[in-house]
């Protein structure tokens, strides 16, 4: 178990693709964290009544966040908590590892000789890209479309890629 989540060995391109689906997986604790800091946000503003969930009206819940979305975000982020940042960064820290080791598994099948140099590269452009696409590096908000694009090719290309190590001979 513990080869999966270390910066050593090579993977292929379909074992790339495998995992990058299993970090799907590994993301979901953190989703239903996400789900249930927002479900009991709405259920302590009153905005959703447990005794009638089927209540909760869409319309005059967008009408409250356009009437001052100021002091709406502001009692969303009064709301959360240290638990609730600490449950969220705990259950988000595997997902990133093993997305972080099983990219530089399959940077390092491609690339050997330059594989650190190649990793911190993409890494940062990868950063740099998913700042943008979150607004905030708005001044780079042109780029969003094009950084999509590039990370998307990105993906294809090192699933894709034959590298030069035998298929067999690939550990990790």
């Amino acid at each position: 178990m513990l080869k999966f989540f270390q910066f050593s060995e090579t993977i292929n391109g379909t074992t790339y693709f495998l995992r990058t689906l299993f970090t799907i997986l590994l993301s979901l604790p953190g989703i239903i964290i996400i789900i249930s800091f927002f479900s009991t946000y709405l259920i302590s503003e009153g905005l959703i009544d447990m005794s009638n969930p089927e209540s909760f009206d869409q319309l005059a819940f967008q009408e409250k966040i356009e009437e001052n979305p100021k002091e709406f975000f502001s009692n969303i982020y009064g709301a959360l908590t240290a638990g609730w940042i600490f449950s969220l960064v705990l259950s988000f820290i595997p997902a990133l590892w093993f997305s972080l080791a099983s990219y530089y598994k399959r940077v390092s099948a491609l690339f050997f000789e330059n594989r650190k140099n190649i990793f911190a590269v993409l890494i940062g452009f990868e950063l740099i890209s998913n700042a943008t696409s979150l607004g905030v590096l708005s001044v780079l908000s042109f780029m969003e479309t094009p950084f999509s694009i590039i990370s998307f090719l990105i993906f294809l290309f090192m699933v894709f890629k034959n590298s030069d190590i035998d298929k067999d001979d690939h550990e990790g």
